[in-house]
């Protein structure tokens, strides 16, 4: 199941562009393979018991014929196959219902030299930073403000038209640049996936247990992979200060609960001259304090994108990406 995702990854445009392993967070790559073949190798486990333990031949010959399964060697087969017919359904059905709201929208939601050439430049231009195939970018009609980014080809992102509206050309490319972080590592396709299982009923969830599983064990890698997108933003962008200010921008505007009015959000942002320097800044206001408190780990992210830039792998693929950036001109 693992490498169905590296193998629909595409070359690389540009061989001197940073890879995939400079550009995610340490560990990331070692924690999804530790939690896909955990999965994969509980069902080995249990397949090869059934086998011993109560089929018998071959492995067993020990194994009494009037066992309940003696002999029954598609019993294990069943089991074996049962995760693989389950990624198999999870991915049909995540990708009908995401890929739906794009075919919704019609096809004047695809950006295009014609309909948003400032957007369509930004696209090119990232992609050829980070040396990948430039994706299709959507822009679908809803009420809240979000971007993600899908599996495919060349990758896809969507975005909403409210997140369009609420933020500026700046934060929008800074957000696109997090995106073709996803695309350039390959992390769409899970995490479209868990998206999609938190949200789907719970008799579904039963039936695709090991997906169900799966995403479970997966947790800290769908933490990890959000910073390893950071990071790209930063590469590209160049500003941490923006991301940081378009992470919180874009979390209190999308959170119904927040009671931070646009007005106060502006106001506090335009105060907050450096958030990049030091995320307690943030908590000295009263309600953007009370705000990170409940989301703990966008406060963590704000604080490892402080940090990122002043490590000496962030200067090193900082540097890349400005001789990277130089070349293309």
């Amino acid at each position: 199941m693992a490498r169905r995702v590296s193998r629909r990854r595409k070359k690389r445009v540009d061989e001197n562009a940073l890879t995939c392993e400079e550009l995610r967070f340490p560990g990331e790559k070692r924690i999804y393979m530790e939690g896909v073949w955990g999965v994969v190798g509980a069902f080995v486990i249990i397949a090869y018991n059934v086998m011993y333990f109560m089929v018998g031949p071959p492995i067993n010959n020990n194994i009494q014929p009037d066992a309940p399964l003696y002999g029954k060697w598609w019993w294990p087969v069943i089991i074996l196959v049962y995760p693989a017919l389950c990624w198999l359904v999870a991915n049909w059905l995540t990708s009908r219902t995401f890929r739906r709201r794009v075919r919704d929208a019609g096809p004047s939601a695809r950006v295009l030299n014609k309909s948003h050439p400032k957007l369509k430049a930004v696209l090119g231009e990232q992609a050829r930073l980070l040396g990948i195939p430039e994706p299709e970018m959507y822009v679908i009609p809803n009420d809240l403000p979000f971007i993600y980014s899908m599996p495919g080809k060349s990758g896809a992102i969507v975005a909403s038209d409210t997140l369009m509206r609420v933020m500026s050309d700046d934060e929008v490319t800074a957000l696109v640049a997090r995106e073709m972080g996803h695309i350039a590592c390959g992390h769409p396709r899970m995490a479209l996936l868990a998206q999609y299982m938190r949200r789907v009923n719970p008799v579904l969830k039963v039936v695709l247990f090991p997906i169900t599983a799966m995403v479970m064990v997966l947790k800290n890698w769908l933490d990890l992979i959000e910073v390893t997108a950071d990071r790209v933003s930063i590469l590209v962008t160049g500003r941490p200060a923006l991301l940081n200010e378009t992470l919180v921008k874009l979390s209190v505007t999308a959170d119904t609960e927040a009671e931070i009015s646009p007005a106060e959000l502006d106001a506090f942002l335009e105060s907050a001259t450096d958030m990049s320097t030091d995320a307690a800044q943030i908590e000295r206001h009263y309600k953007m304090g009370e705000f990170l408190g409940r989301h703990k780990a966008l406060r963590d992210r704000i604080e490892e994108i402080r940090e990122y830039p002043k490590s000496d792998e962030g200067q090193e693929a900082m540097q890349k990406m400005a001789e990277m950036k130089q070349k293309l001109g």
